[in-house]
Parts: structure tokens; C-alpha cells; sequence
């Protein structure tokens, strides 16, 4: 038994090395190649059902038809999966940050205020190194914004930054909350990041907060709405609130850019996780069993 298993990731790697040798077909070539290879066919239809653009799939699969590879389902299905794994992408948690603003960025209603408060708490108590953490309100329009982000500061002993004061004293994290909305706020943004440019040596980074509940279309919206904005990184929330997130995978492979946080319910910080190849493809594999 180990013998076969260890024989099946030999070909497995062996395919994996042999990946940029291989010209994928157009999707038409891929459909006709596929109607006389059963079993590749079952792969495809199997990762179709499981919300898997087909198209893509097709078009990796097919080129495999006439090898022995069309042979041994758990070989395909393996195949799919460490190519999914290569386009995936992540980002390490920087453990020791200094003079970092993080601009927390994406549309109404996406959960930017309770994240940046399960941000906070990692950096300020559960890293080996203790941050000094403020926030800063950016969101004028949201009714109750200022006052949720005064209920985290007064509980987590981290200091609301006004932004008048941004430059007066030096922290190794400064989070910003901002209005959402799809792109509409734009030009305050740009005006802030500028102003902290322009004043300053800290590290910008803005991070885009997208839904796990969301279609692909309108993912693919929200990434366009902000784009202007020089998007550094994506944290993705919501992923208690759906049992399907092939739209999600579907998504993040065309636009490989790396994820750095998951949220994963209301907890603070309990719900909050930093982003693995692995724990998306297990969300992914584990809701379509």
C-alpha cells in the first residue's frame, strides 16, 4: 500500500516538473480531446460540480489524454490540485512590523471595522512581540463607525489616532477604517495615502476585504472598483457565512494576488486566521464532500 501511494507522488511531482512543457489546448480542441478519454471526463465533471471553472479545467486536463496519467483517477484529481496549490497565493505574517500604516479598504457592509479590531488584538497581545498599535477613523459617513472602533480601543488599551495627530508620535502599526462603498471614496483615499507619503517614512500597504458569500462577477467588481488604489494584498471574510467557495478559489487564481487573512466568524481574535494555500483548498475540498 505505501508503495503505491509513494509511486503516485513520484508521478505526481514527475507531471508537476513537466508543467511548463506542456501547451494547453483552446477549449474547443480540449472538449473533443476529452469525449474519448472517459475517466479524464469524470475528473473534469467531478471538479465541475464542485463549482470549478470547467474551461480552465478542461484545459488542464486535456493534454494529458494519450499519457498514463488518463489512467489512475486519484493521479488526476491529485493533478488538479497541485496546480490549484501553485496559483494560490499567500502572505507570511510579518511578526515584528514598525512604522507600518495598513489602509483596511472594500465595499458596505463587508466587516473592515471588526477586522482591523481582530488585527489589532494579534499585533498588540498574541504575537512574540507586543505592538504598539493605533487606529484611525477614515469612515465619516458610517453612523456608529467611530464609536465601534472607540468600544476596541478602550477594551484592547490601543489608542485612537485622530487624524490631525497622525504624525505626532510613532507606532509600529497604525490601522486605518474607511467609508466602503465601490470605489466612490477614491480620491480621499489617494488624498490620505499622499498625506502619509509625503510626511512620512511608514510603510503603506492597502488591503482590499472581499466576502467569501460573493460571485465571482461581483468579485471581480469590487477588485476593478479598486484598483486605482494600488491594491497590496486581500483579506477575505465571511467564510462561516457559505458552504460553497468555488466562486472564491475561481476568482483568486485568475487575479494571483496574495491573500493575507482570513476571517472566519465575530470572534475577536479567535476568528481570525492567517491565510494557507492549504486551508483555502481544504474549504474548497472539504465543502464539496
Amino acid at each position: 500500500m505505501l508503495e503505491n501511494e509513494d509511486e503516485k507522488l513520484l508521478t505526481v511531482n514527475d507531471v508537476r516538473a513537466l508543467r511548463k512543457e506542456i501547451t494547453l489546448m483552446h477549449g474547443a480542441l480540449a472538449k473533443d480531446v476529452l469525449e474519448h478519454t472517459p475517466l479524464i471526463k469524470k475528473v473534469v465533471d467531478r471538479f465541475s460540480d464542485y463549482g470549478l471553472d470547467r474551461i480552465w479545467t478542461e484545459k488542464l486536463l486535456a493534454p494529458l489524454a494519450g499519457t498514463t496519467l488518463e489512467e489512475d483517477e486519484e493521479i488526476l484529481i491529485a493533478y488538479v490540485l497541485e496546480e490549484l496549490d501553485s496559483l494560490l497565493k499567500v502572505e507570511e505574517e510579518a511578526k515584528n512590523l514598525t512604522k507600518t500604516v495598513r489602509v483596511i479598504v472594500g465595499a458596505t457592509g463587508i466587516g473592515k471595522t471588526s477586522l482591523i479590531g481582530k488585527i489589532a488584538a494579534r499585533y498588540r497581545y498574541f504575537l512574540s512581540k507586543s505592538h504598539k498599535v493605533g487606529f484611525v477613523n477614515f469612515d465619516q459617513h458610517k453612523v456608529g463607525s467611530e464609536e465601534q472602533l472607540e468600544n476596541y480601543a478602550e477594551a484592547m488599551a490601543i489608542t485612537l489616532v485622530p487624524i490631525e495627530a497622525f504624525f505626532e508620535e510613532e507606532y509600529d502599526l497604525l490601522l486605518v477604517d474607511t467609508a466602503g462603498g465601490l470605489g466612490n471614496n477614491l480620491k480621499n483615499l489617494h488624498d490620505l495615502i499622499d498625506l502619509i507619503d509625503r510626511n512620512s517614512d511608514y510603510a503603506i500597504e492597502i488591503s482590499l476585504v472581499l466576502s467569501a458569500t460573493s460571485k465571482i462577477k461581483d468579485l471581480a467588481y469590487v477588485n476593478n472598483a479598486f484598483a486605482g488604489l494600488n491594491i497590496t494584498n486581500f483579506i477575505l471574510t465571511k467564510l462561516d457565512e457559505t458552504s460553497d467557495v468555488s466562486e472564491l478559489v475561481n476568482f483568486l487564481i485568475q487575479e494571483k494576488k496574495s491573500v493575507s487573512y482570513i476571517s472566519t466568524g465575530q470572534q475577536i481574535p479567535e476568528d481570525l486566521v492567517v491565510a494557507t494555500k492549504e486551508y483555502i483548498l481544504n474549504e474548497f475540498m472539504k465543502k464539496n464532500v
